[in-house]
């Protein structure tokens, strides 16, 4: 029994963790965007891990698969120079709005950004990030499309997805339900 609640456990604690990706220009519209965080392979829970470069006038945008009750968090992280440079604005729209689900800048200390958020419904999404150029319309998809700044630099992306705790149980439970049969049948 004890076997089994660690395997049970393991199973739920496992995560497709890290694996690395890049950008290909353009991809400065949700129309060019990147979909290296877009595959079949990348089932929650997982976490992906980019470094990035944002040029004078570059956004980049990724497109991200979500299921209905998955958790996302992305985060950028500056190290241009650490924490400062470039300064990063993120949001995260849905296939059609031009109205960001959720956006942020300056997460934290520095000028990096952080989305925590978990997903209405099963779709397509897009990750946007640009430089800071100004308080207005960082909610707006013009904003990301169109940019118009002077950020220029390295910077980090992590992306992870959890799927919401009811999958996580079932999963636990059918892995705990397989094993059980299996045991009795030896």
């Amino acid at each position: 029994m004890k076997r089994l609640a660690i395997v049970a456990l393991s199973a739920l604690m496992s995560v497709n963790a890290f694996a690395l990706f890049s950008e290909t220009e353009p991809n400065n519209t949700r129309a060019t965007a990147d979909m290296v965080i877009y595959n079949l392979r990348n089932t929650p829970p997982f976490a992906d891990v980019g470094v990035l470069n944002l040029a004078q006038n570059d956004s980049d945008f990724f497109k991200i698969r979500l299921n209905a009750g998955d958790y996302l968090t992305a985060i950028t992280f500056p190290i241009q120079s650490n924490y400062f440079s470039p300064d990063t604005v993120m949001a995260l729209f849905d296939a059609t709005g031009n109205q960001a689900i959720v956006w942020n800048d300056d997460a934290g200390s520095g000028f990096g950004s952080a989305i925590r958020w978990q997903a209405d419904f099963t779709g397509d999404y897009y990750i946007a990030i640009t430089g800071y150029h100004g308080v207005a319309g960082r909610d707006q998809l013009s904003y990301y499309e169109n940019a118009t700044h002077y950020e220029a630099g390295a910077y980090i992306l992590t992306v992870s997805v959890v799927p919401e705790p009811a999958s996580m149980i079932a999963l636990g439970t059918g892995l705990a339900g397989l094993l059980a049969l299996r045991r009795r049948r030896k």
